[in-house]
């Protein structure tokens, strides 16, 4: 044998017994809840490949699972209210096991039905850091992050986009289940609102109230869409290009940058965390969403296949809510400065929604 094979089998072998020992390691660390065989903890996630995990110089987007995990951590310190955080196995997605990470917060109160917070898009439950205070005073909080975002399973979704809606909703129902609640109050924001709506409608009987915050994809796309000014040829050919790339996908490409990226594109989000952070702290929500969005995009490929054209439902919601079911109770809200398309109560009672739906207007 030469020395160059004999380099390459030691080479191997020390490969092999670093796999086996990671391995050994997180079957060890995993742990199960003596009441709830669900409710796994020492689990990491999202996995990265063994690849990117042991050569870290591979990775042109500097983040990893305990990245994200710090991140979060880092937002959750300025909240007041103790929580709990834990992985809810959910079984399988398109025959990939699926871990949802869960945070609770506050105690159960007696009579009060519980709150389950779902996040937007590109997002995780730690954007609801400015909430978990007052809203966890009068009943426990539940918030989760959406497989294939923030800390939960990269799952590939279907590449269809009405399976996708299914897929979801049975995550979100699947969750409900393995947790043991009865009924909830759920509420979501952006893409979070999307799928409560879904989930209203899907499984009605274990909604108490759902709350849609600045909802996704309630209208359809407009037929003409009058631009405040004129738009030169190339930008309109450019647009026509990237609208077929997932919505975050220079965030990946800047790399290193990506945090600053953040901080330029959405500064009105990084202020509004300022009365919690304090001044000088608010890189923590660039961090955060960095971290969250540097990893396998399969959320947010699923949610691109829910598009048409810039941020439009292919599908949209408001027909659909015809079929809610009259003894749902559902409140739609909307700030002041939402890009969303804003709703009143009559248009769902055009729409033929005989349901009790309230809408609200929060000054920012």
């Amino acid at each position: 044998m030469t020395i160059t094979k004999l380099c390459a089998n030691i080479r191997l072998k020390n490969l092999h017994s670093i796999l086996i020992n990671r391995t050994l390691f997180k079957l060890k660390m995993v742990t199960v809840s003596p009441t709830n065989a669900a409710i796994e903890f020492g689990v990491l996630e999202p996995r990265e490949s063994w690849l990117r995990s042991w050569i870290p110089f591979l990775r042109w987007t500097p983040t990893s699972p305990q990245k994200v995990k710090e991140a979060e951590e880092n937002l959750l310190k300025y909240v007041k209210t103790e929580s709990e955080g834990f992985y809810v196995n959910i079984g399988t997605v398109n025959g990939e096991e699926c871990r949802i990470w869960t945070r609770k917060f506050g105690f159960k109160e007696p009579g009060r039905v519980p709150l389950v917070m779902i996040h937007g898009m590109g997002a995780g439950l730690a954007m609801f850091a400015m909430n978990f205070d007052s809203l966890a005073k009068e009943r426990m909080v539940y918030a989760i992050d959406l497989p294939g975002f923030g800390r939960s399973s990269r799952v590939n979704f279907s590449s269809d986009p009405a399976e996708i809606e299914d897929q979801y909703t049975t995550c979100i129902e699947q969750w409900r289940k393995s947790v043991g609640l009865k009924k909830m109050n759920l509420l979501g924001h952006s893409f979070g609102g999307h799928l409560t709506a879904l989930y209203a409608l899907k499984y009605p009987q274990n909604i108490n109230l759902a709350i849609l915050a600045d909802p996704w994809g309630m209208t359809e796309r407009p037929s003409e869409v009058v631009p405040r000014r004129n738009i030169p040829v190339w930008v309109k050919a450019l647009a026509s290009v990237l609208q077929h790339f997932n919505p975050l996908w220079g965030l990946r490409a800047s790399g290193p940058a990506g945090p600053w990226l953040v901080t330029r594109w959405r500064p009105d989000l990084i202020r509004k965390y300022e009365d919690l952070l304090g001044t000088g702290n608010s890189s923590l929500i660039s961090e955060y969403l960095f971290h969250c969005n540097g990893h396998n995009p399969t959320g947010e490929s699923a949610f691109h296949r829910l598009m048409t054209g810039f941020g439009w439902a292919n599908n949209p919601m408001l027909p659909r809510m015809k079929y809610l079911d009259k003894n749902v109770e559902m409140k739609v809200l909307y700030g002041s400065n939402s890009w969303m398309t804003h709703l009143k109560e009559n248009d769902f009672t055009e729409a033929g929604v005989e349901a009790a739906i309230g809408v609200e207007y929060i000054e920012d």
